[in-house]
């Protein structure tokens, strides 16, 4: 696991050069801390910053090819590497790291060789001979790769930051990010939350060349594919067999336990491979309505793990939301990234380098409030007067208080109605969450056709393969959330960018890809029965964990969210930073804001406000913050510089 940076430039001497590369890679030195190498060439240079796990010895990159045709630098972790050194009977004495293997089997494959990988990557190869740079991206998008491209230049790296640090410029935030992320809670296809910068989509390939882009996708999920089910699986084998695969590494390894099914399906399994206590760590929370200590402590007691919980309070949240902001370079919807940025700082003051999560469950399994609230919608439109089937939706969504109050209930069942029949709409499975952009949107000044809802429909809808639109209404909203949802923040913004803030890799068995090609052959109706949502992970564990964990409804992991900024001194002190910047910033809009700061302040209205308007303000913060941060990315004081190793080849 690493940070990996370099750029292609015909016009800059080796002393130039070596400049920009070192500023780059210094800059996401906390990816990889254990060693930073750099390799420069005549016209193309690359680094890594390399978090040691696996081979640690052997494993050094960057590096030149010994037929001197390439330069190669990996982020991540190819899990069946010894396996297709076995396919290919390539010599181990030879091929003796996951890097090694990546050259000798381009050697022979080419661009095709990333359809033999499974695992979570980033790869970087460049052709010194042909002048040609090569950059792939992992499956889901668990690693990220980011890219400018300029008249002279292109450059690529693990953060933006680093990028950042070759054009020694400040980057202007992306009013198409904000616009994406009111609607779809992330950006979408290759935009990122800058101007001018982007990303490599997950699943797809970059081929720079003479000034040239060229990108191509190399993999479809075998969602799209897949339409012979094999109903009668054997999940908790298959997620084991998963779990087995990933356990790759000299470092040892340990597990998020959120109290949840999915983590603690991981937990323990985990605890059966080794045969022995693993070390588990949780966040616990001061305000009792997102806590889930009382089912992290059920679980723990079974698998009886060295357990450390993290409590966080709406102080914790304040104080280090610019930090998170500065490592997800993204605009955020909510603040939940916080608490997982300090858990992973909790794992690496432990002493690991390793940790697994529950995370993807949701959605390859069919776990989300969302597939539940489409199938009542579904099932309610066929008798859109009923009164009977909308009580559905209380149970499923009982925890929340707009659906426990009768009288509220009737005006939250008219917004469920709007869309009710509208069943020949694509996206309809969204468009009930997606109506809150109509709301969202008045406070920010986004232009109403450049960001209507239906462009930036039409723009998402691109980025599927034509079978979409022909596959079943579960099937289209799972994709929508592995796309949008999944990729674009959990993977990201709470995803790596908060372990590796603390040089700490994340392992996602759930996105493991033979998992996923099995779990391709499995209707969405055993997947989740009826309302019965990921029916068949708690299926495979019923008598085996508590039933208070395999039957415990789906607790969604939020963390407090606007008010902990209205109810201490430095959160309101954040806010009149806020303020004081609305002015300067036009992509918000400023009286809408202060409108809403003003409720958020009074406590006879706060109490009454909602998603929307928590919503509105976190992404406005974050705004700001972008702001801010990126232009301190051009101070970032290298005083603590660690031994750079260069090596040059003309």
């Amino acid at each position: 696991m690493c940070g990996i940076a370099g750029f292609f430039h015909k016009s800059l001497s080796f002393d130039e050069s070596k400049m920009k590369i070192t500023s780059m890679i210094e800059n996401i030195e906390h990816r990889g801390p254990d060693a930073t190498n750099v390799v420069i060439s005549k016209f193309f240079s690359s680094a890594t910053a390399r978090l040691a796990i696996e081979k640690i010895k052997e494993g050094k990159q960057p590096i030149i090819s010994e037929s001197k045709k390439y330069i190669l630098s990996f982020n991540g972790e190819i899990f069946n590497y010894k396996d297709i050194i076995n396919k290919y009977s390539f010599q181990s004495k030879n091929v003796n790291s996951e890097i090694k293997l990546l050259e000798n089997l381009f050697e022979i494959k080419g661009t095709s060789f990333v359809n033999e990988l499974e695992g979570q990557f980033a790869i970087s190869i460049y052709d010194l001979q042909k002048q040609v740079l090569y950059l792939f991206r992992d499956r889901f998008g668990i690693r990220p790769l980011f890219y400018q491209i300029n008249k002279k230049s292109f450059i690529y790296a693990s953060e933006i930051k680093s990028i950042s640090a070759f054009s020694k410029e400040i980057f202007n935030t992306n009013i198409k990010s904000i616009a994406s992320t009111s609607l779809f809670w992330s950006n979408i296809n290759k935009s990122t939350s800058f101007e001018k910068i982007y990303q490599l989509q997950p699943g797809h390939y970059l081929t720079y060349k003479n000034g040239n882009l060229e990108i191509n996708k190399y993999w479809e999920n075998p969602i799209l594919l897949n339409d012979d089910y094999n109903n009668n699986p054997d999940f908790s084998q298959i997620l084991q067999d998963a779990l087995k695969r990933q356990i790759h590494g000299e470092v040892g390894f340990s597990s998020y336990l959120s109290g949840g099914i999915d983590s603690s399906a991981i937990a323990y399994l985990l605890t059966k491979i080794q045969n022995s206590p693993i070390d588990t760590f949780s966040i616990q929370f001061e305000n009792k309505e997102y806590d889930e200590t009382d089912a992290q402590n059920k679980i723990q007691k079974v698998i009886n793990s060295n357990h450390y919980a993290l409590k966080i309070s709406d102080q914790d949240i304040v104080e280090n939301f610019e930090r998170v902001i500065n490592h997800s370079e993204a605009h955020l919807f909510r603040t939940a990234p916080v608490p997982m940025y300090l858990l992973s700082k909790k794992v690496k003051e432990v002493g690991h380098k390793v940790v697994f999560t529950g995370e993807g469950a949701d959605e390859v399994l069919l776990g989300y409030d969302i597939y539940g609230e489409l199938k009542i919608r579904q099932f309610w439109s066929k008798f859109p007067d009923s009164k009977i089937r909308p009580q559905l939706l209380q149970k499923l969504y009982y925890y929340l208080p707009q659906f426990k109050n009768k009288r509220y209930f009737q005006i939250t069942k008219e917004f469920y109605r709007k869309n009710l029949k509208d069943l020949s709409n694509i996206f309809y499975s969204h468009q009930v969450r997606w109506n809150q952009y109509n709301v969202i949107k008045n406070f920010f000044n986004l232009d109403q056709d450049d960001f209507s809802r239906e462009k930036l429909e039409k723009e998402l809808l691109e980025n599927f393969n034509k079978r979409f639109n022909k596959l079943e209404v579960i099937k289209r909203a799972q994709l929508i959330e592995i796309d949008t949802l999944l990729s674009g923040y959990l993977l990201s913004s709470q995803g790596d960018r908060m372990t590796m803030a603390h040089g700490v890799e994340g392992r996602y068995p759930y996105l493991d890809d033979k998992l996923n090609l099995e779990l391709a052959s499995i209707s969405p109706q055993s997947k989740a029965p009826c309302l019965k949502l990921k029916n068949i992970l708690r299926k495979s564990f019923k008598g085996i964990l508590p039933n208070e964990i395999v039957n415990r409804p789906k607790f969604a992991y939020q963390a407090p969210e606007a008010k902990v900024f209205f109810n201490n001194k430095k959160g309101l002190t954040i806010v009149n930073e806020f303020i004081d910047g609305l002015s300067n910033n036009e992509k918000l809009n400023k009286d809408s804001f202060i409108n809403l700061i003003s409720k958020f302040k009074n406590p006879d209205i706060s109490s009454r406000l909602g998603f929307r308007e928590n919503m509105a303000f976190i992404i406005g913060l974050s705004d700001h913050f972008l702001k801010k941060v990126s232009a301190n990315w051009l101070a970032i004081n290298n005083s603590n510089r660690k031994k750079i190793n260069y090596e040059y080849f003309n």
